[in-house]
């Protein structure tokens, strides 16, 4: 599968007009192996692992999601596309919408985060107390099982726990990608193309809370709540994401 210059993996599918899946934090982009064969049909797809996780190079020192984002642009050819992100993902398409406008098409946002807007999220006592011990012995293994517990608590099924217990390291690592400034939250209005906000109904409070400051804060944002989702959305419910972004892609 092809290689950017700058270490990040990627593979493509299908033709028509460029759309970039970017994938959640503790996952790679696997996670979209439900949805790529509908978009596939109607669009040139590229889903692409971010720095440090699946089969893309870790990081060394500071770098830039958008740089790592545009350099898989340039490699693959495209000039402008449209950029699918979930939660870290959408944070990264929300950075490259505003520092790179002229690469971004439209903006189709899942469980997103939003740069420069806290996000206070917190587990039970027992939780947090099992975190912290994990987190003192270097328990990766248990780190995924406490965030597959958080993120995914509808349940695991064998690939999706292998992709938590796979990106463990780098999901619970100290990453040194430097922020866009001003951030994104201060920032909204400049965002001018299409927008779609996508959210889970069984997601954490505090993500689709970001759901609404987004899509009042993006002018013309569209906004749509997936019944039976937790943060893995396309996982949960790849027809109805499927079918939901081809109609905003396509129009």
């Amino acid at each position: 599968m092809p290689r950017a210059e700058n270490g990040i993996w990627y593979d493509r599918a299908g033709s028509g007009e460029p759309v970039v899946l970017l994938h959640q934090g503790v996952v790679d982009s696997r996670i979209w192996s439900p949805v790529i064969p509908a978009l596939a049909e109607r669009f040139d797809v590229i889903a692409y692992d971010q720095r440090g996780y699946g089969r893309s190079e870790g990081w060394d020192g500071p770098y830039s999601h958008v740089d790592d984002l545009v350099g898989v642009l340039d490699e693959a050819g495209i000039a402008r596309a449209a950029l699918v992100g979930p939660s870290r993902g959408g944070r990264i398409a929300l950075e490259a919408a505003v520092a790179q406008p002229e690469r971004v098409t439209k903006l189709a946002l899942l469980g997103s985060g939003l740069p420069g807007h806290p996000v206070q999220i917190e587990g039970t006592p027992e939780q947090e107390a099992r975190w912290e011990a994990a987190e003192a012995r270097g328990d990766l293994a248990e780190m995924a099982e406490l965030d597959m517990e958080f993120w995914a608590p509808l349940g695991a099924d064998e690939e999706l726990r292998a992709m938590f217990l796979e990106n463990a390291e780098a999901s619970n690592a100290d990453d040194p990608a430097v922020p866009v400034e001003p951030p994104v939250a201060a920032r909204m209005d400049e965002i001018r193309v299409p927008t779609l906000v996508i959210t889970g109904d069984h997601d954490v409070p505090a993500i689709n809370e970001v759901g609404d400051v987004l899509e009042r804060g993006i002018a013309g944002a569209q906004r749509l709540v997936v019944a039976k989702a937790d943060h893995m959305i396309q996982w949960r419910s790849p027809e109805q994401v499927s079918a939901a972004l081809i109609a905003f892609l396509d129009d």
